[in-house]
This record gives C-alpha cells, sequence and structure tokens, in this order.
C-alpha cells in the first residue's frame, strides 16, 4: 500500500510505540589504523517492509535528523550523528518512555552516547568501558558472542599489551532510565505498536464453512511485559509464549473484537496497511456476528472482500476460486 494517498500523522508517542516494535539502539564497531584501534558508533534505526517507504520520508522529515535507505525488501531511517541523537531522540525517549528490554537497551545506549559525545571513546579506558558495557545489549537479537568479543579486545592488546582493569561503575541514573513507575499505555503508543508488530487477520477454514477474524501483536520474549499490558488496557486478550523466543497477544473473539478492540480505533488512524486491515477486519467481524456467511451471497462478499488482505492471500491453502467452489459451488 502507498502512503502517498493518505495522511500520515506522526506523534512523538507514536514515534515510541512504532520504535518498541520495529526500532533497535545499536552500537557498532569499526576499526581505526589511527588512534584507538577500534571505535565504538552509536547507531538508531528503524525498518519495515519497503512498501512504507512514504511513511519513512515523513518519519525523517518530522524529526528533521537522519536518512532513509531502501532495498528491494525493506526500508530503514537511520540517525548516526552524534548531535542528532543528543538533541532530538534523547529527549524524545526520555519524555515517552519505551517498555521493556527495549527501554533497558536505550539506557545503554543512551549512556554511551553521552560517553562519546565527552570524547571518552577516544580514550583506552573509556573504549574498554563502552564495550563492556555495550556489547552484548541485544541479547534477544544479538549474534554477537564471547568470541566476536575478544576479537575486538585482541586489537586493543596488540597495541597497549596489557589493558588496565576499568571500572564499569555507570551513574544509575544513565543506566536505568527515569525513576519512575511503570507508565500506563497510552493509544498514541499502541497505535505505533501496531503500525509496527500489529496485524488484523481473517482465517478461512478448508475443512467446514467457518470464518475467523484475530487481532495479534507480537514482540521479542523479553518484553512480553508490553503485551500483558495491552491485556490491561483492551481489557482482554491472551498472551502466548512462542518458540521462536517471541510472545504474542491475540484476541481470537468476535465480540471482543467489536466490544472492546474497535472502540478504541474507531477514532484514529494507522499509518500503514494496518489501517486497510483493521476495517476489512471489523467489517468481516460484522458480518460474521450476523451470521452473513451462512449465505453464499454473504460468504461471497467476505471473500471478496479479505481473502488477499494479508500476503496477497499466498499463504492460503488453496486459491479464492477453488474455496468458492467448494462452499458456494460457484467461483
Amino acid at each position: 500500500m502507498n502512503n502517498m494517498n493518505k495522511k500520515i500523522n506522526i506523534t512523538p508517542e507514536w514515534i515510541s510505540g512504532f520504535t518498541q516494535s520495529d526500532g533497535s539502539f545499536v552500537i557498532s564497531y569499526i576499526i581505526s589504523k589511527s588512534g584507538i584501534p577500534i571505535r565504538p558508533v552509536p547507531v538508531f534505526n528503524l525498518t519495515q517492509s519497503n512498501l512504507d517507504s512514504d511513511l519513512f520520508i515523513e518519519i525523517q522529515k518530522y524529526l528533521g535528523i537522519g536518512k532513509v535507505y531502501n532495498n528491494r525488501q525493506n526500508v530503514t531511517f537511520v540517525v548516526k550523528s552524534i548531535n542528532e541523537i543528543v538533541e532530538v531522540l534523547l529527549p524524545l525517549f526520555d519524555k515517552h518512555l519505551l517498555k521493556g528490554s527495549k527501554l533497558a537497551g536505550y539506557s545503554i545506549f543512551k549512556t554511551v552516547v553521552l560517553m562519546v559525545k565527552d570524547k571518552k571513546h577516544l580514550t583506552l579506558e573509556g573504549v574498554i568501558q563502552i564495550l563492556n558495557l555495550s556489547y552484548f545489549m541485544n541479547k534477544d537479537t544479538s549474534l554477537r558472542t564471547e568470541e566476536s568479543k575478544g576479537i575486538l579486545v585482541e586489537k586493543l592488546i596488540q597495541k597497549y599489551g596489557e589493558l588496565p582493569a576499568v571500572s564499569n561503575i555507570i551513574p544509575a541514573l544513565e543506566l536505568t532510565g527515569p525513576q519512575v513507575g511503570p507508565e500506563p499505555l497510552t493509544l498514541e503508543f499502541v497505535r505505533g505498536l501496531i503500525d509496527g508488530d500489529g496485524s488484523f487477520n481473517v482465517s478461512f477454514a478448508t475443512t467446514r464453512r467457518r470464518i475467523s477474524v484475530n487481532f495479534t501483536v507480537v514482540c521479542e520474549l523479553s518484553s512480553i511485559s508490553v503485551l500483558y499490558d495491552l491485556v490491561d488496557y483492551f481489557g482482554c486478550g491472551t498472551v502466548y509464549r512462542l518458540q521462536s523466543n517471541a510472545a504474542r497477544y491475540q484476541v481470537q473473539s468476535v465480540e471482543e473484537l467489536l466490544d472492546k478492540i474497535y472502540p478504541k480505533f474507531k477514532d484514529i488512524k494507522f499509518n500503514t496497511i494496518k489501517q486497510n486491515h483493521f476495517e476489512k477486519t471489523i467489517k468481516v467481524a460484522e458480518l460474521i456476528k450476523s451470521h452473513r456467511y451462512k449465505t453464499d451471497e454473504g460468504l461471497k462478499t467476505i471473500v471478496n472482500m479479505a481473502w488477499d488482505m494479508n500476503k496477497e492471500g499466498k499463504g492460503r491453502k488453496i486459491n479464492k476460486s477453488e474455496y468458492l467452489l467448494k462452499f458456494t459451488g460457484k467461483k
């Protein structure tokens, strides 16, 4: 879906929710031929399907920082400038807090950014401290190992010999973020979260005449607390732990979708194709509730509306014509 024909509404809380889903705070390391052999480079990025390229351009315009990159599959918004991170991103995420492991990762990221800002990364002691603090900060998604860290440490040893013992004591406020209690979810944060990793789906059983709807949000397991917050926020839904080191919040009841989920979102718009999926899922839920799917005309209406909704119907066990022929006798 191209976003150029729709109004995009970006707010700071939406950015926080979107970052909770699709953002990452990374400390990269590059090899330097002069000065300290390894140099930490803080990087913030957001990544989505390249269908949302227009949205990412609007994010860049809204924040006034960073760059947008496209490839065949993804679009990425990247911020590497220390000044841009300090002046724009840190104030945003300090005020509009992230949740779970994402908040912990941001807190370490912020500490490193401020150390780089103060030029501490240009000292041996500073680099060692940053390396020890940040190398494994993204445990759920990072492919970093003790061996890969050891290669970087060896670069330092080759130049300096035995390395000094460096205290890892970092000011508590910088490491843990603002000292406040858990913040309740806001509609804007949830809107961003769903634009990132939420989905609205319509399923068609192929063994009997049955259609179901569901609403899900997926996150890494270390941020499962966000999903339990969604249960409280909507007053419905169930949280499942997945085998892929992830977790899923899910609502499958037609009644809960219409009575609990729809009222929250009926007056807002998502910035991605999730808006289209939301509208269709609600319409299908209403048709299911009124038993319209039991008639051939009603079933055909639902199929034509929702069959190609997710992944253009490529994940279905049979194609649309085969389904209609099986349950209505007509293609």
